[in-house]
């Protein structure tokens, strides 16, 4: 039997810290911390395959320490463990890039260990693909990358002219009114950055952004609503992985620096596929969170694909 991997639990609640340990150590190598400062340093000293930690504690809210880690050890997954809904922790974790997944309390043993069970594989995958590009490692493509391009979906023109203003020249601009236009031009072009609206009348925003996953996992998705909602938030990261959930009104000089840190994301994503953790996880377990309203848009998004393909 081979070594067990290391985990390492946050929580300023000692009995709780217990517990969780004395069942998970019947599988992990259970490190425990009681706050951020503690996790750091044991995230430091050793290698951490998966940290689940709690979002409110004294001195370094949760997703504050989750985003640390993500410097020190970024192959680290990591889980966010919250029993309420606080908005602004939501969104600066969503936007940090900081976490897997979202788990709410009270949560099962079972239903944790299942998540930190495949935050394990996860991260296991991704330093196999790691070691294996480093082995075929070739010359860099001196040809300069293609234009990048943009979709914009439920926005009015008069928008996107705004949102694009600083972003001029540097990429291809294209535009769907509805979900039914935005998968004809999601297989009529290779998109790199997708953004999208969340109020879509009959159908659900994150279901959309899911399905988009689904069939074109290297888009980077980036929410752009006035729907301020922490139940959508913590959706987006868990069923689509969304790049960033933005509130409106959003200044051009702040988008532009989104949309081409996306750029770079898709890129990254492009040459190094493994780095897309939703696009992993679908390889090692498919269909998380993938359910029946989003499998509908997804047959949608191929009866599109099908009806481009046919000769006029």
């Amino acid at each position: 039997m081979g070594a067990l991997s290391n985990i390492l639990l946050v929580d300023d609640e000692p009995l709780l810290l217990s517990s969780l340990s004395r069942v998970l150590r019947l599988h992990y190598t259970v490190f425990t911390a009681e706050n951020g400062m503690q996790a750091l340093d044991i995230v430091q000293r050793h290698n951490i395959k998966v940290i689940v930690s709690d979002q409110r504690m004294p001195g370094m809210l949760g997703h504050e320490l989750l985003g640390k880690v993500k410097e020190i050890s970024p192959n680290t997954v990591r889980l966010l463990l919250t029993g309420y809904s606080d908005l602004d922790a939501v969104l600066n974790s969503v936007n940090a890039g900081q976490i897997f997944r979202y788990i709410n309390k009270p949560c099962s043993v079972e239903k944790l260990r299942e998540m930190i069970e495949l935050g394990v594989q996860i991260h296991d995958r991704i330093v196999a693909m790691q070691s294996e590009a480093k082995l075929a490692k070739t010359q860099p493509n001196a040809l300069p990358d293609p234009p990048a391009t943009l979709l914009f979906v439920g926005y009015a023109p008069s928008e996107v002219q705004r949102l694009t203003s600083k972003l001029v020249g540097q990429f291809i601009i294209e535009q769907a009114k509805d979900i039914d236009e935005a998968f004809a031009a999601l297989n009529r072009a290779s998109v790199s950055v997708l953004i999208s609206e969340l109020n879509f009348g009959e159908h659900d925003g994150i279901d959309f952004l899911n399905a988009v996953k689904k069939e074109f996992p290297h888009t980077v998705t980036i929410i752009l609503t006035d729907m301020i909602d922490a139940t959508m938030a913590i959706r987006s990261i868990n069923e689509a992985q969304v790049f960033r959930y933005i509130t409106k009104p959003a200044g051009e000089e702040a988008f532009a620096f989104v949309i081409e840190e996306a750029v770079k994301r898709h890129r990254a994503y492009q040459t190094t596929p493994h780095q897309n953790i939703k696009y992993t996880a679908e390889a090692i377990s498919p269909d998380q969170n993938f359910h029946t309203s989003a499998e509908k848009l997804r047959a949608k998004l191929l009866a599109a694909r099908i009806a481009l393909s046919k000769p006029r």
